[in-house]
């Protein structure tokens, strides 16, 4: 697959529109979660989304990309009729109808703004009575709907029946189309290029922001995505003087100049085409000490289990548990990444199952999942190798190919 740019996608977004799917796949996803909302016995799905939840599903069912943090939307997508887009921002409506891949796009208050409180139950009343659905049954994104919009339904449709609805994304998150594999695909070589530049630009007395910002840099220029709307986009993070028993910190990075000596993750997520992937890294300012590369040791023995144990049919939680032997069996068990080894990404990322103590939720053939073994131990350094691979039947194949040794600057 070949790693040049788009020029046609990057004047779309330079336009300050994603580039659309092709047509075929635009309706494919649509048919998929009927499917899945018929096998939930449910008429019509509603997503609420906005930047810090759901921005990925009302992407991925009408185009639309959330024009920046405090903005947020509504899609109801009937079993039967037309789908209908509601965003909260008058101001954006013709781009929004430019950018999303449904016809009925209209503009709603929002529920902020509660000296317009007939006129948001009018809106929603007259998007339910245009697709059918004012006396369905509804599924809604449980545990990401605010009780504002819950509250808002049952006055504007109370013949509408509120149902769970997690299942029908849960569904096309683990069932990627081929459409979506490719540029997902395409989108763990564009991690790849910004680990590689990131390795490139690391060494004592750099700082953590030159290393960051040149692997930000290489992956901008091969088409990767930066979304001022969504709660997740491309960003890589650097661990060089963090004591966090974890791949995470605050701050992605800082002007803290890498230090001869240290041996540290380096966790860089990728966006690209509204897909995602994951990927963590080892670099060692200079040669690792004795314990340093035991610790990596570790790493890399917990990221070959779980790779071995990876397949459909697998619990996320009896994977954690192959994993978190080999830690304990080090007496390293206190250091692993307490966050989770793992977690199932692709068209959205963070989903389940995820590589956890007690998830029931099964790994399924078609899907892709990210491993992320690490071990933290403050005062002497910290190792992660995390790559996404493919689940399928019989195993897990990986989909980088940076290599995974500790990478010595």
């Amino acid at each position: 697959m070949s790693l040049m740019l788009d020029f046609d996608a990057e004047v779309e977004k330079s336009r300050g529109r994603p580039p659309k799917p092709p047509a075929e796949e635009q309706e494919g996803r649509l048919q998929r979660a009927r499917e899945a909302m018929g096998e939930q016995g449910l008429d019509a799905l509603l997503v609420y989304g906005a930047a810090e939840v759901n921005a990925d599903p009302i992407r991925y069912l009408s185009g639309y990309v959330h024009v920046f943090p405090g903005a947020s939307s509504l899609f109801l997508l009937p079993l039967e009729g037309e789908p209908v887009l509601l965003i909260d921002q008058p101001w954006h409506l013709e781009e929004a109808r430019k950018m999303a891949f449904v016809d009925d796009v209209r503009t709603y208050p929002n529920p902020g703004r509660t000296w317009l409180a007939d006129d948001l139950r009018s809106t929603v009343r007259d998007a339910f009575a245009s697709a059918g659905v004012e006396n369905g049954r509804v599924g809604l994104l449980s545990g990401t709907t605010p009780l504002v919009y819950r509250d808002l339904l049952e006055s504007a449709v109370p013949g509408a029946t509120l149902g769970n609805g997690t299942p029908v994304w849960a569904e096309l998150v683990a069932s990627p189309s081929d459409w979506d594999a490719a540029n997902i695909r395409r989108t763990a070589q564009v991690a790849d290029e910004g680990l590689a530049a990131a390795v490139e630009a690391a060494g004592a007395g750099v700082p953590e922001y030159e290393v960051c910002l040149r692997s930000l840099e290489r992956m901008a220029s091969l088409g990767a995505e930066f979304l001022h709307g969504s709660g997740a986009s491309t960003h890589i993070n650097i661990g060089s003087f963090s004591d966090v028993i974890s791949n995470v910190r605050p701050f992605l990075f800082t002007g803290n100049r890498l230090e001869e000596g240290q041996m540290f993750w380096l966790d860089l997520s990728a966006c690209f085409a509204g897909c995602y992937t994951d990927t963590d890294r080892t670099i060692s300012i200079g040669e690792p000490t004795r314990e340093q590369r035991e610790l990596y040791d570790v790493t890399a023995e917990m990221y070959r289990v779980l790779l071995d144990g990876a397949k459909a049919g697998v619990p996320g939680g009896e994977l954690w548990e192959k994993g978190n032997r080999v830690a304990v069996g080090a007496g390293l068990g206190d250091y692993l990444n307490h966050v989770y080894l793992g977690h199932t990404t692709g068209i959205t990322t963070s989903s389940r199952p995820i590589v956890a103590r007690g998830e029931t939720a099964e790994l399924r053939a078609g899907s892709f999942l990210n491993l992320e073994p690490g071990i933290f131990v403050p005062g002497v350094g910290s190792a992660c190798v995390e790559n996404t691979v493919y689940v399928t039947e019989t195993g897990a194949t990986p989909i980088n190919g940076f290599g995974l040794e500790i990478h010595v600057v």
